[in-house]
């Protein structure tokens, strides 16, 4: 099925390009949302003469996505706190809703079909980096750190057990010192 693009559409093309789709794509999402118009003599000549409008549109939802960037930018990385194992593997996931809750309460304004989570949920603690997509040519990557309680007490003993570990080490050189003394 040929569509006339009226936006510019990642991986399909810029508005106003004529692109081949297939029909259950082209009938049931693009044509039904606005966001193509089906590719006939009739269609060309409207499109053509709505091509300022939809320009001056397009632009337009440009700007309002920086504009979100630059709040997206302010709000900062994200910190998920959740339940997992000893091995770091969690109790469950941390999908898009998890990332926009604490996007959004920190100030930001994002919905979940912007966030890109290529492989699925996240599923283990650490670091992440998850791309927020505001518009086709805004895309900001994010930094999603997951840890778990068990993680941070582990990482606390660990911590404890090295700060005893150097005071042993320490007693030990003062006693060496002291009986080289005598």
């Amino acid at each position: 099925m040929q569509v006339i693009l009226l936006e510019k559409m990642q991986k399909l093309g810029n508005l106003g390009d004529e692109v081949s789709v297939k029909s259950g794509f082209g009938r049931n999402f693009l044509v039904p949302t606005g966001k193509a118009l089906p590719a006939n003599k009739r269609n060309r000549e409207v499109f053509e003469a709505r091509r300022a409008d939809l320009e001056a549109a397009a632009a337009k939802l440009q700007v309002e996505a920086e504009q979100r960037k630059e709040k997206l930018v302010a709000a900062g990385d994200v910190n998920i706190m959740a339940n997992a194992g000893i091995e770091g593997k969690l109790f469950g996931s941390v999908g898009a809703i998890d990332i926009i809750e604490v996007l959004n309460a920190a100030g930001a304004d994002i919905e979940r079909s912007e966030v890109r989570l290529p492989e699925g949920p996240l599923r283990h603690t650490g670091e992440f980096d998850v791309d927020i997509q505001l518009h086709s040519d805004v895309i900001v990557a994010v930094k999603v750190t997951i840890t778990s309680e068990a993680q941070i007490q582990a990482q606390a003993e660990a911590a404890t057990a090295e700060k005893a570990k150097a005071k042993a080490l320490e007693e030990a050189e003062a006693i060496a010192k002291a009986q080289e003394e005598e």
